[in-house]
């Protein structure tokens, strides 16, 4: 469905979001494909930034290993 503030803008405005979104080329675009075009962006990169936070929270996870916090090694250092 459609963004109501998105449907409120004018082509300037709708070119600005989707530059800031990551749409590089918008000139050849009517308004209602930049408006899908914006929201289909917008949707992929909540999916890209979800799959960030999980890959950073495997790879903590994974360098952590069993020893907690301890850097790799240090968890048979006498002390």
């Amino acid at each position: 469905m459609a963004d109501p503030e998105l449907q409120k803008m004018t082509m300037a405005e709708l070119a600005e979001v989707a530059h800031r979104e990551g749409i590089p080329s918008v000139e050849h675009m009517s308004t209602e494909e930049l408006i899908e075009a914006i929201e289909q962006q917008r949707e992929t990169n909540d999916v890209l930034t979800a799959e960030r936070r999980t890959s950073a929270r495997q790879k903590g996870e994974s360098k952590r290993g069993s020893h907690g916090s301890l850097p790799q090694g240090w968890e048979n250092f006498p002390g």
